[in-house]
């Protein structure tokens, strides 16, 4: 098929990072106590962990580009850069893969990558419509009412609220992928994804903070394409932080949100 684009985060003049304090020059966000970000970050990870198992139900864990730099391109809330050799988009996302191995290895990367956008969490129209593109008939009701609930969880533990939920960051990109079983019918392939999950506000419980998992997606071939049967997931591989002693301000994280375009479907 054609490849198509679509437009990414949007793009925007750089904003000034905010102020830091005056008498220590570190981050607004320095002075909150660390085992009280180290505590959240647990909570709202075994919340991202709950989504995964249970019941054999799959779960949760996303834009072309945009050279504007006068006013900011529509955000695209429902995945990743839609370039993929699926045949067409359903609900943004790419489905209608071949049916082979390679195709449900396409299928496994970008149906994760789907849910990893920041609408995914906050906007449940379109939570449905990404869920009912991507699992099977049998697992959809389950999943719908796990990932209602696990959301809401993430979204409360990390501070959002209908005034702030445009300024949620959440995205996936895949690490590498690994097929530990196919048939013509059923197949079983992890997906070793890092993700980044915060809000960028000030008054934020914690700053957006990364993520390593591997998730193990069952595909079954249903209804000529390959849909999300099952999925769950471990911590890890997770790298050495070898980052710098000051991380980014909420502004310039706001303005790469924007700026930088979401991880690209495969295909």
């Amino acid at each position: 098929m054609a490849r198509q684009n679509t437009p990414g985060r949007g793009t925007r003049v750089l904003v000034d990072e905010i102020p830091t304090d005056a008498k220590s020059g570190k981050p607004w966000w320095r002075g909150m106590a660390v085992t009280g970000v180290i505590f959240l970050a647990l909570v709202i990870l075994a919340v991202f962990m709950s989504l995964s198992g249970g019941s054999g139900g799959s779960t949760s864990d996303g834009s072309s580009d945009g050279q504007s730099q006068t006013a900011p391109a529509e955000r695209n809330d429902t995945g990743g850069d839609t370039k993929s050799t699926a045949k067409k988009l359903v609900s943004g996302v790419p489905v209608g893969y071949t049916h082979n191995q390679a195709g449900a290895v396409q299928a496994a990367v970008n149906y994760q990558v789907a849910r990893s956008s920041a609408a995914y969490f906050t906007d449940e129209k379109v939570r449905h419509a990404i869920l009912a593109a991507m699992m099977t008939s049998q697992a959809l009701d389950r999943q719908v009412r796990n990932d209602d609930n696990g959301m809401q969880q993430v979204l409360t533990s990390l501070g959002v609220t209908s005034g702030n939920e445009d300024k949620l960051v959440a995205r996936g990109a895949a690490m590498g992928t690994r097929v530990t079983t196919y048939t013509d019918q059923v197949a079983t392939v992890e997906v070793w994804m890092a993700g980044l999950v915060g809000v960028t506000d000030k008054s934020a419980p914690m700053p957006v903070s990364a993520s390593w998992t591997t998730y193990t997606l069952t595909l079954q071939w249903q209804s000529g394409d390959w849909k999300l049967a099952s999925i769950t997931s471990v911590n890890g591989p997770t790298p050495l932080d070898a980052g710098s002693d000051d991380p980014t301000s909420v502004d310039e994280f706001r303005t790469a949100d924007r700026e930088f375009n979401a991880p690209p479907y495969v295909g």
